[in-house]
């Protein structure tokens, strides 16, 4: 591998890279001539590797041990990146098809904390120099992309008419944050993972609780709050979408969330599964919380708050029909009653474009 990258240069060492299996190439590789190619590549040509080639290495260098010599390459090709490129490379760590992730890089894999804290602070430095335009989802699951506890108006497992389209609009990475269960092996987050597949959620980063969390709901609370803070850490320069229900404890969290990150949390949206109590619906109302009865009425108040246009409202809309004629409902009157709730905001919807 070094006499291979010793040959090339620009273009060609990054289309090498982009080209080659990495993770079994390091595999094969010995520790001192691991750490020669590190040494040749990341330390001495960092300025000629593209964004993309950075990120195939730290993805590469992410599958087994982190060991001293990968840790501080990872180190020195994120301090070397800056700006757009910083997000670019975060993001293209960040989609994965397993635990992998940035979250899972920065607070299990590498050990060194003085590596982590250099690798932070580089992040919040950028990030405040270099806002991006664009937004990142994050969403609750259960009752939020499809029923599961609380809500019985849909058979159970539905994914929620336009909720996908809606995510499709928005642009932004989804980023799913849940009480559930996961482990730092991943083996349970690969099973969400697929289950989420197969009902046409995909490329997620998924921030899990563990195992006690599951069950308590403070402690869901509060494990949901830190995967969020660190969320926050990770990626500063972004706003942020949100999404819970009112079944469980998303109107305190989003509530919180709204406050504690003001300008930060672009729009906070609770799903209507259950009804707030006026204690919890006047907190939702003092921190800027809204709420909605379908995704269509999701997408109107976005499009009112200018996060969506009147295109993409008008697909969310078609979507939302035909994700719910597809739903095969276990009696008719469930269904009327669903196309009745659908129609009332797609009416007010319409009425918003008129006005446009």
């Amino acid at each position: 591998m070094l006499s291979r990258a010793r040959e090339l240069t620009g273009e060609g060492l990054n289309e090498w890279i982009g080209s080659a299996d990495f993770p079994k190439a390091f595999d094969a590789l010995s520790t001192s001539a691991e750490k020669a190619f590190l040494d040749e590549v990341v330390r001495g040509r960092t300025q000629e590797l593209s964004v993309r080639s950075r990120g195939i290495l730290i993805k590469a260098m992410q599958v087994g041990a982190t060991y001293y010599q990968r840790e501080r390459a990872i180190r020195d090709l994120m301090l070397a990146t800056h700006g757009h490129d910083l997000t670019v490379l975060k993001r293209h760590i960040d989609r994965c098809d397993d635990h992998r992730d940035l979250a899972q890089l920065l607070f299990h894999d590498i050990d060194r904390s003085d590596y982590r804290k250099q690798i932070l602070d580089h992040i919040h430095r950028e990030g405040r120099l270099h806002p991006c335009p664009e937004v990142r989802i994050v969403t609750d699951l259960d009752d939020t992309i499809y029923c599961n506890w609380a809500d019985k108006r849909f058979p159970p497992k539905t994914v929620y008419p336009g909720v996908l389209q809606l995510h499709q609009e928005l642009r932004g990475d989804l980023v799913v944050l849940t009480g559930r269960v996961g482990d730092t092996a991943g083996i349970l987050e690969r099973r969400y993972r697929k289950r989420l597949g197969a009902l046409g959620v995909k490329e997620i980063t998924m921030l899990t609780g563990s195992l006690v969390h599951q069950f308590v709901h403070p402690w869901i609370f509060s494990k949901k709050w830190a995967n969020l803070e660190r969320h926050y850490r990770l990626f500063p320069e972004m706003r942020i979408v949100m999404f819970g229900d009112t079944g469980q404890a998303d109107p305190e969290f989003l509530s919180k969330a709204a406050c504690h990150y003001g300008v930060q949390v672009a729009k906070a949206m609770l799903h209507n599964v259950k009804a707030l109590p006026p204690a919890r619906q006047a907190l939702c109302d003092q921190s800027g919380v809204s709420v909605f009865d379908t995704y269509v009425g999701a997408a109107l108040q976005l499009f009112q708050a200018r996060l969506l246009t009147s295109e993409k409202l008008e697909r969310v809309m078609q979507a939302a029909l035909q994700d719910l004629d597809k739903i095969a409902f276990p009696a008719p009157d469930m269904r009327r009653a669903r196309l009745q709730e659908l129609q009332q905001d797609l009416e007010q919807a319409e009425e918003a474009l008129k006005g446009a």
